[in-house]
């Protein structure tokens, strides 16, 4: 109970801060999303650091980073299961990827990756890159990643915190549609899996900062290497096979007369 009657007072708090600072003229300032990948493999991670302006940063309210993934990355859904059960991230993923598939047939998903607004929040995403199909003309091909989107959700008393020059379509809210990892626009209700509406959300204007741009160079085949890698291939897998006939004779010979040496020494000795 004091908890929540301190809880309110320092909301209170907030607002009256956010309400001098209106009239000041000094607006919340945008969310910074600073986002860095890993520049090298076929297994990187994506690397998140979020900040908020205060008064937001502390109070009772979620964000959630809407991910695209293009078709040519995938994601792990036992390494994302294993880090939400260390509690090192919390986030909303389809229920099944197949990793095996490669990149033509892949297709692009969503990952959401939650978090409590913080003056400085980190969150890591490790994704993996699908192989790609060969090809005459190019060496390597090159995959990019869209920047995330910011949703905000505050409880219906603390809406205030949030400032319209914040939201990129103030007259909109968005509900989490968990079974998609996506929002959609809050035009028919969603409910979640305990049956609860969760339609509160707002997109948010973000301050990108990237180290670098969000694509990698993934290497491919050569097909006109396919013929000269066959047959070299048969002829290797024969010359093997081969050898390890000889081998095989050869150690069976030697066994054989060890035998019949054992069998002549024993016959001596009788």
């Amino acid at each position: 109970m004091c908890w929540s009657i301190l809880n309110r007072i320092v909301g209170l708090i907030s607002l009256m801060i956010l309400s001098i600072r209106r009239v000041e003229g000094d607006l919340l300032q945008q969310p910074i999303v600073r986002v860095e990948m890993d520049d090298a493999g076929f297994h990187r991670s994506l690397t998140y650091s979020v900040q908020f302006d205060y008064p937001l940063a502390g109070q009772d309210c979620e964000y959630m980073l809407l991910q695209p993934l293009p078709a040519g990355v995938y994601i792990s859904t036992d390494e994302l299961d294993d880090l939400q059960r260390l509690r090192r991230l919390r986030a909303v993923y389809p229920k099944f990827v197949d990793i095996e598939v490669p990149a033509m047939l892949g297709q692009p998903f969503n990952v959401l990756l939650g978090g409590a607004p913080k003056i400085t929040d980190t969150l890591i995403l490790p994704i993996h890159f699908r192989y790609h199909a060969p090809s005459d003309k190019r060496t390597s091909v090159t995959v990019s990643l869209d920047t995330p989107e910011l949703y905000l959700n505050c409880p219906l008393g603390d809406n205030e915190l949030i400032d319209n020059e914040l939201v990129a379509r103030p007259d909109k809210l968005y509900c989490l549609n968990e079974a998609q990892s996506s929002f959609v626009e809050h035009l028919v209700k969603v409910k979640t899996a305990t049956g609860v509406e969760n339609c509160n959300w707002k997109q948010i204007h973000v301050d990108y900062q990237l180290k670098a741009p969000l694509r990698a160079d993934i290497p491919i085949g050569n097909t006109r290497a396919y013929l000269p890698v066959l047959y070299s291939t048969i002829l290797l897998s024969w010359l093997m096979v081969i050898w390890t006939m000889i081998r095989t004779r050869g150690t069976t010979s030697r066994i054989n007369q060890r035998l019949e040496e054992q069998r002549q020494l024993q016959q001596k000795v009788k």
